[in-house]
């Protein structure tokens, strides 16, 4: 069910609270509390945002709310003009001082395309303590944070539940649950009482076909996502310091195989099967011998420690996600952590005794 205009301007108020040089948040905002006859809230936004361009760097953003000051007949005639002034004598600098922090799944998008992707929302009160998204659960909801504080945490395959994150106002999560049609990773629970916002996985879908740019940009920060799981979820990666996961949050990547498709083994990289099986397969001597392969199963051909028997063809059994990681990294975690390659080692091995003759 869609917002309200009641539970929009919420919405935005909450959004502002995140982000407040957002235009896109701001400039709607002024408009519905106009249309809702609160004018002096919306003068004073108004001035605020003008103030906040100004201090930014951003000239003509300020003197575009310095105008819609002018039109809500704001009262501080001298504020006006002052701001007025020292836009117009710095309007063709460049911005300087603090970076304007904003709302990136809506940067992409008009004011009109992002009101039409937040009344798609739906808005929750949570109480302190409450489970969001639960570990393993498949739902296709992602939600937005307006007020509160989330605790993100998972079990491992050790038996220990780990904090994995705490979000914000402004946040989200859900996401790659929606896209990627997964079983949830983590859980996630409200540290504090929280105002959120749901979303079905249409909206996901929606907002990727109403702006590429925009979808680019909520991919990579889903596949990163997904990644940083991948690094606390896999055995291999127990012992990883926090920079070095983010390295490999940063610099490796989610590709995707349909079930039939030949999975990739070429070019200098450490393979990790994220989500999915497959199915390595061989024919030695007219024997055709296999060896099923599942979450957390690693692999790459530019390593012989981690490389498949010659002649195997790994084929996914069903939609796979891979993740693709720089053999940099795996050489460097081989080096920095013991028991790193020794586990690799112990996998292949096991691996590879089943696609060898008898």
């Amino acid at each position: 069910m869609a917002l309200n205009e009641q539970e929009l301007i919420e919405t935005y108020r909450g959004l502002m609270n995140a982000f407040p040089a957002d235009l896109h948040i701001a400039r709607p905002l002024i408009q519905l509390l106009q249309t809702r006859g609160e004018k002096k809230e919306a003068r004073e936004l108004s001035m605020m945002m003008a103030r906040r361009m100004l201090s930014l760097g951003y000239s003509r953003y300020a003197l575009a709310f310095i105008s819609i000051c002018e039109q809500l007949e704001h009262p501080d005639i001298e504020k006006i003009d002052s701001i007025k002034t020292m836009a117009e004598l710095t309007i063709d600098a460049l911005p300087h001082g603090e970076t304007a922090q904003v709302f990136a799944l809506i940067e992409e998008l008009s004011d009109a395309e992002a009101q039409d992707f937040l009344k798609q929302g739906n808005l929750l009160h949570i109480p302190e303590g409450r489970d969001i998204v639960k570990q393993g659960d498949i739902s296709h909801s992602f939600y937005l944070i307006l007020e509160g504080t989330m605790r993100v945490h998972m079990d491992t395959s050790t038996g220990h539940d780990i904090g994995l994150n705490t979000l914000e106002k402004g946040n989200f999560f859900g996401e790659f649950a929606c896209v990627y049609q997964l079983p949830r990773t983590a859980t996630v629970t409200a540290a504090t009482q929280a105002k959120i916002l749901k979303f079905q996985g249409s909206a996901i879908a929606e907002l990727i076909d109403a702006s590429p740019e925009a979808g680019d940009g909520l991919m990579r920060i889903i596949q990163r996502r997904l990644i940083a799981s991948v690094s606390y979820a896999h055995p291999v990666f127990s012992a990883i310091e926090a920079a070095d996961r983010v390295w490999l949050e940063e610099d490796a990547e989610l590709v995707e195989y349909a079930a039939g498709d030949v999975i990739d083994e070429a070019g200098e990289f450490f393979f990790i099967l994220a989500f999915g099986q497959a199915l390595a397969t061989r024919e030695v001597a007219g024997q055709t011998l296999t060896c099923e392969l599942g979450v957390n199963a690693v692999y790459g051909n530019a390593n012989d420690v981690l490389a498949l028997p010659a002649q195997t063809k790994l084929v996914a059994s069903e939609r796979c996600l891979v993740c693709k990681v720089p053999l940099e990294i795996f050489t460097a975690f081989s080096i920095a952590y013991v028991g790193f390659e020794g586990w690799v080692e112990s996998h292949v091995a096991q691996r590879n005794e089943k696609l060898q003759p008898v």
